[in-house]
C-alpha cells in the first residue's frame, strides 16, 4: 500500500463538518487548484531573501497526491546585486472569510513533511483579510490590525521542534511582536516524515489550541495577549510557505546552506472543519 492510499484524511470528528479542503489530487507538474488557490510572486511582505516563483520546478503537484513547494539556490550574482539567487514557493487561499461563527470553532489541519536546511522556514499561517486589500496602507501598519495565526512554523535551526504563535501588537513574549511555544515529537527532525499540525480556533470564549499529531502542546486566550492584543475574531485567508533567512520568526532559522538546497516542503491534505455540536467544556 502507498503512503498516499494509507493516508487519506481521516473522517472528521462527529461534531466537525468540512467546510474546505484540498487533498492535491492530480498529474506531477500541474499547479494547485487555482479556483483555491493564488500564487505569491516576487518579494512580498513577510519574506526572507528569496524571490518567489510559480513555475513548476517550485510549486507543483508530485502526482503522488502532495503538493511540492521546493525552495532552490542558483549560484552567481542575484537581481539584486547579491551572491547566490534563492527561490522558493508560496500560496495563499483565495477564500478570506474563514472565522468561526459566535460560539462555534474551526479546525485548521496540514498533514506535511516540512523541507529540511538550515535557513528554512517552513510555514503556515493566518493574515486578517485587511492585510489582503491594504491598498496604499504601510504593510506593517496593516499587519497591526490584521493580526497573525501561525498554524505551524519550522525552523532549520531547531529541526525537530513546531512552533505555534500568534502576531499582534500586544505580545511582546517572542521577536516579531509574537506570543506562543514550541513542542517536539519523538527527537527526530520533523522533516523525516509527514506530520498532522492543527489549530482550534475558538470564538465565545475565546481561545487557540495548538497540537502536533493529535497531542495538545500550547492554548492561548485573550487574557495572554491582553484583550486589546486578541484580534483573532475577524475573517482571514491562509499562507503556506518556505520563507529563507527570515529575520521575524519566533527564533532565527539559521544562516542559509547552499548545499542543502534544493529542498521541498511535501503538502498532503490541508482541511478546515466547523464546529457543528459544541460539547461542552470541550476546548480542542
Amino acid at each position: 500500500m502507498s503512503e498516499r492510499t494509507a493516508h487519506r484524511p481521516p473522517p472528521a470528528p462527529d461534531r466537525w463538518r468540512v467546510i474546505w479542503q484540498d487533498t492535491f489530487d492530480g498529474d506531477a507538474g500541474e499547479p494547485p487548484d487555482p479556483e483555491r488557490w493564488r500564487a505569491v510572486t516576487g518579494s512580498p511582505f513577510g519574506a526572507g531573501v528569496e524571490e518567489h516563483t510559480d513555475d513548476p520546478g517550485h510549486l507543483a503537484l508530485d502526482g503522488d497526491g502532495h503538493l511540492r513547494l521546493t525552495a532552490t539556490y542558483e549560484a552567481g550574482t542575484g537581481p539584486d546585486g547579491t551572491e547566490g539567487r534563492y527561490r522558493a514557493a508560496w500560496i495563499e487561499t483565495r477564500r478570506e472569510d474563514f472565522v468561526p461563527r459566535p460560539g462555534g470553532a474551526l479546525r485548521i489541519e496540514a498533514r506535511v513533511r516540512t523541507a529540511p536546511g538550515s535557513g528554512l522556514d517552513c510555514a503556515m499561517w493566518a493574515w486578517g483579510t485587511q492585510l489582503r486589500h491594504r491598498g496604499d496602507e504601510d504593510p506593517v501598519q496593516a499587519w497591526y490590525r490584521a493580526g497573525e495565526i501561525d498554524v505551524f512554523e519550522v525552523l532549520g535551526s531547531e529541526p525537530d521542534s513546531v512552533w505555534g504563535a500568534v502576531h499582534s501588537p500586544e505580545c511582546h513574549q517572542i521577536p516579531s511582536l509574537g506570543m506562543g511555544g514550541p513542542t517536539t515529537g519523538d527527537g527526530s527532525a520533523l522533516s523525516d516524515r509527514f506530520h498532522t499540525y492543527a489549530v482550534v480556533w475558538r470564538r465565545d470564549p475565546d481561545s487557540l489550541t495548538w497540537s502536533l499529531d493529535g497531542r495538545e502542546y500550547l492554548r492561548l486566550t485573550p487574557e495572554d495577549t491582553t484583550p486589546r492584543g486578541w484580534l483573532f475574531h475577524q475573517p482571514v485567508f491562509f499562507c503556506l510557505a518556505v520563507i529563507i533567512g527570515s529575520p521575524g520568526g519566533p527564533v532565527l532559522p539559521g544562516t542559509p546552506d547552499p548545499s542543502a538546497f534544493p529542498s521541498a516542503l511535501l503538502v498532503d491534505h490541508l482541511t478546515i472543519s466547523e464546529e457543528t455540536e459544541p460539547t461542552e467544556g470541550t476546548r480542542a
